[in-house]
């Protein structure tokens, strides 16, 4: 399965979700879905790279150990990533309404499918 393929997926399994994409840990993103346009993905990624490093090293700090998964909730859309491997995270962008548990399980279990690709 390719990663535009398993991006589509993962939109369309969850309400309200709009839009799915690989980004690197250098900011860099790697392969996009976009079903509706909530947010400008090019700045999401773009300010991925600060947002991942903040959180590593604050769970660093906490003794909490490696950070797998983050959230940001707004009142425009939420974002959810999750770590794929040292150098990649999936990120779902999904409307203030829609199903934000579904989307962390969905993100879960995409990881696996897109290990493989890499």
């Amino acid at each position: 399965m390719s990663f535009s393929e398993i991006l589509k997926e993962t939109v369309e399994k969850v309400d309200g979700a709009v839009s799915a994409m690989i980004i690197g840990t250098d900011g860099i993103s790697v392969q996009e879905y976009i079903s509706e346009k909530l947010i400008d993905l090019t700045g999401l990624s773009a300010e991925a790279s600060a947002m991942i490093r903040d959180i590593h090293l604050a769970a660093d700090n906490l003794g909490l150990g490696e950070a797998r998964e983050f959230s940001i909730i707004s009142d425009r859309c939420g974002i959810i990533m999750r770590k794929i491997n040292p150098e990649y995270y999936l990120a779902l962008i999904i409307k203030p309404e829609g199903n934000y548990g579904k989307g962390r399980f969905i993100l879960k279990t995409a990881i696996p499918k897109l290990e493989v690709e890499f």
